[in-house]
């Protein structure tokens, strides 16, 4: 047995007080008169006998009251399985925030609310001295320093879910980097899709306690991502938006109403079933015309999880494709023409001899075209490009020279064709992502151009173009960025390609491919690094970001042209933040949660006992009477001041009943 508040255990010296009272009253003398001193002896004797008898009785009584009293004022208990935890002073509790833990344990109650529930059990088991240290997915620094039972209690009300995503190998890094808390307890919903490969060590010197929250359903469904087919309109094009919505529980999901809102109206509606653990995609038509940054978002009604609900993306109508041309005359040529469209091209073309260099950095595309001659000073800065990221197209000229060619990234093996004989192009890999919705016909009878081939860069079975003999004709090549290489120019005498129907949607499809990962639709809020295009920036101009919950000056770095921005993800919310240079909005930016918390499927309680390695104790409990059961039954043991204070009122009852009704 041991006691809570063992100092208490002075009061026992209160039982001398009515011992010596009792003491006192017997060496009292008392006179009795009788009338008739007939029988005197008798009566004194059986008086004397009774009342002794009472007295001790009393006294037992007032003995074993006072006893009682003190007992429950000492708070006896049994020992626990475990009771060093309560002899500590300083207990940690991880109790996890995040999205998942939205979803339902019980009949309306969340997961979150009864993670909630178990941290004010654990103050009230605890003693009154006991210092608490509360950890979330925020890591919130101030929340881990000692709190007392009502100040703990105070910060429970003030908790919210955060869109931080922790893996079970943070958090216990975490946990053991708190070396004064011995008591531990982790309350999750131990999610698969967050957790990590790695088992986990605990530290024996602690006691671990983990508190797993089991969901009445997985059932949840989510969108896993959307896309443009054609981003950059050309013509008389629809926009046309693919979503992806993905179900993630062992249920089937029926006529699932998803909608798509530009600047919060409805521009259309789908109607999709979902099998269990499977997705599917959904085009609409957005048959609008579309100016400026849209924002916009996919959003469908399903319960009880509903974090996931809504997908924001924006939608660029006035972005441009920056193209520069770089050529060795001042005549207009094929190129200038293809991208003569000024509706969706910004095509700046200039003679290599009145070249700027910062022009280069500044453009989503930059053509070579034809020049056989480059000069080392322009390899330089075109191979900085790719090393950053960026889109080259070489087209060769008609007498290259191999050494400049050669310094080009991922050129170093070029060389010149021996025979300049033209042979026709092979018809279209149609299965090549480069020519996804180019054709709508896939024709293997297609009338294809001839090229004269003056430049090789040997075998390539990816290559975009190839000639019938299989020499690759136009290839992407294995670079940092993406250098597209065309083996003759786009003249006269070396091929037709430039007045063949493929000529345009090929030029198109490389300037978009090199425009669209400057034109990203959203983010997610815990993706490290985001990178954005900038003009002209000053050493002094800082890049905000501003939402109608305020402003956020994130951790960013400028090199050349290009602006990478950390996501402040312990801050960030989900929604329209607004990227602001000075007073100037620069452009707008969708941010979502990761979709690794829409996946609610959890490690059963063996499995999180094999995912441990070291001494735990699992709690697994279904509501907060049994969980404070539990830990009763670990650390604090069964409390005996109840039946203390009971006994104690027993005993009070009993000497007044004696005293009133003994005779």
């Amino acid at each position: 047995m041991n006691f809570l508040y063992p100092q208490f255990l002075f009061g026992l010296f209160a039982l001398a007080i009515p011992i010596i009272v009792h003491l006192f009253n017997f060496r009292r003398t008392r006179k009795v008169y009788f009338s008739n001193t007939q029988f005197l002896q008798k009566v004194k004797e059986a008086s004397s006998s009774k009342l002794r008898l009472k007295h001790y009785l009393i006294l037992l009584s007032r003995l074993l009251f006072i006893f009682f009293l003190v007992m429950a004022f000492a708070q006896p208990i049994l020992i626990a399985e475990d009771d060093t935890g309560l002899n500590q002073n300083d207990v940690l509790i991880y109790l996890d925030n995040s999205y998942s833990m939205s979803n339902e344990v019980g009949e309306g109650i969340t997961a979150f609310d009864a993670g909630v529930s178990y941290v004010n059990e654990l103050v009230n088991l605890f003693p009154a001295a006991t210092n608490y240290r509360l950890l979330t997915n925020d890591f919130n620094t101030a929340a881990m320093l000692p709190k007392s039972k009502t100040e703990l209690s105070d910060l429970s009300t003030e908790l919210s879910y955060s869109s931080v995503t922790r893996s079970m190998s943070d958090i216990n890094d975490r946990i053991q980097s708190q070396s004064e808390s011995q008591t531990i307890f982790w309350i999750s919903d131990f999610q698969k899709s967050t957790s990590d490969e790695a088992v986990i060590t605990v530290d024996s010197s602690k006691s671990q306690n983990l508190v797993p929250l089991e969901f009445t359903s997985t059932k949840n469904v989510a969108v896993d991502s959307v896309w443009l087919n054609n981003p950059f309109l050309i013509g008389d094009e629809k926009l046309q938006l693919n979503v992806k919505v993905r179900n993630y529980g062992r249920e089937s999901v029926d006529d699932l109403i998803v909608k798509v809102f530009v600047d919060e109206v409805q521009s259309a509606t789908s109607s999709i079933n979902l099998s269990p653990n499977t997705s599917m995609t959904t085009t609409f038509d957005l048959a609008f015309e579309l100016n400026g940054i849209n924002k916009c978002k996919v959003a469908f009604e399903e319960f009880p999880v509903t974090f996931d609900n809504e997908f924001f993306f924006t939608i660029n109508g006035s972005r441009k494709i920056n193209v520069l041309e770089i050529k060795n005359t001042d005549a207009a040529t094929n190129v200038t023409r293809v991208y003569g469209n000024e509706e969706l091209f910004n095509l700046t073309s200039v003679n290599v001899a009145n070249l700027d260099y910062s022009l280069i950095s500044q453009n989503d595309l930059v053509i070579i075209n034809g020049i056989s001659q480059i000069d080392q000073s322009l390899v330089n800065v075109v191979n900085e490009y790719l090393g950053l990221y960026g889109n080259v197209l070489l087209v060769s000229g008609a007498t290259p020279d191999l050494s400049s060619y050669r310094s080009l990234r991922g050129l170093q093996n070029v060389s010149l064709r021996d025979s300049l004989l033209s042979v026709d192009l092979s018809t279209p890999d149609f299965d090549n992502p480069f020519f996804e919705n180019v054709f709508e016909e896939k024709s293997r009878n297609m009338v294809m151009p001839s090229a004269k081939k003056v430049i090789d860069w040997g075998r390539d079975r990816t290559a975009i173009l190839s000639l019938q003999n299989g020499d690759p004709f136009l290839s992407k090549l294995n670079t940092t960025g993406n250098f597209y290489v065309m083996a003759s120019p786009l003249q006269d005498g070396y091929t037709s390609l430039y007045s063949h129907a493929l000529f345009v949607p090929v030029m198109y499809r490389m300037a978009v491919a090199s425009a669209s990962a400057d034109n990203k639709l959203y983010y997610f809020t815990d993706q490290p690094i985001i990178t954005f295009k900038t003009d002209t920036t000053l050493a002094d101009q800082v890049y905000r970001l501003k939402s109608d919950l305020g402003e956020i000056i994130p951790s960013q770095r400028i090199t050349g042209n290009t602006v990478y921005m950390e996501v402040p993800k312990n801050v960030l919310n989900t929604g329209f933040y607004d990227l602001m240079l000075g007073d100037n909005v620069i452009n707008t930016l969708a941010f979502n949660k990761s979709f690794d918390e829409s996946d609610l499927e959890q490690y059963t309680s063996e499995e999180v006992r094999n995912k441990f390695q070291g001494d735990i104790t699992i709690f697994a409990v279904d509501d907060q009477q049994a969980f404070a059961g539990e830990v009763k039954g670990k650390y604090v043991g069964q409390s005996l001041w109840k039946y203390a204070i009971l006994l104690a009122l027993l005993f009070l009852l009993a000497e007044v009943l004696l005293i009133r009704f003994f005779p």
